[in-house]
């Protein structure tokens, strides 16, 4: 309780800027070395602060690593849903809007892959990690099913809210094929396939 009572939020500039120092070496070593090879002393000693300064801000290294984690989810979340708010500008060419949004999500997924390769591995051991990545999972699909129903006039299904789970989860495995696997066939070909795929099922029923 009393560690608690001590982590702070910082306020003003200087503050800010030794925090967001604390985060940004936290995340070069998560990358590096993996979250359970990298401590507390080390992350300081990176960033240029002493360890009582880095208590100040966090009460532990999970508290840190949980801050990142959910900065990095809400990069994809911001991705998604700037392309939502998109969608109807594409009504004549989905095809493109599809492909905007799959570039759009592998672009943020290959910034930040070491960090993601340890990010599933934590989701068994940790809970709040677990916790927060089926909390952006679920706030992902509600973004794209308020896509769907904003635009379901160019959408021809009939269960959105079932589309907007099947589309969310293809989309996924495609992006992470492309992403964390080594292909064997061009990642070009794949993402044209999914794209094809996404459009075939919400829009051509011909």
């Amino acid at each position: 309780m009393e560690a608690e009572k001590a982590v702070r939020k910082p306020r003003q500039k200087r503050s800010i800027e030794t925090k967001e120092k604390i985060v940004s070496a936290a995340y070069q070593l998560f990358c590096e070395k993996g979250y359970y090879n990298t401590t507390t002393n080390e992350i300081a000693q990176v960033a240029n602060v002493s360890i009582g300064s880095l208590y100040s801000y966090f009460k532990d290294k999970d508290t840190i690593f949980l801050e990142i984690l959910e900065r990095y989810n809400d990069s994809f979340f911001k991705v998604h849903n700037e392309l939502s708010c998109e969608m109807e500008q594409y009504a004549n060419n989905l095809r493109a809007w599809f492909r905007r949004l799959m570039e759009g999500l592998i672009r943020v997924h290959q910034i930040s892959k070491e960090l993601n390769r340890e990010m599933e591995l934590l989701c068994s051991t940790m809970p709040q990690v677990a916790a927060i990545q089926k909390r952006q999972r679920e706030k992902t699909w509600q973004a794209t099913l308020q896509c769907f129903y904003a635009n379901k006039e160019f959408i021809n299904v009939k269960d959105i809210e079932a589309a907007a789970i099947v589309v969310f989860n293809l989309v996924s495995s495609v992006v992470d094929q492309i992403v964390f696997c080594q292909n064997e066939i061009d990642n070009e070909r794949i993402l044209q396939a999914g794209v094809d795929a996404v459009y075939k099922f919400l829009i051509d029923k011909e």
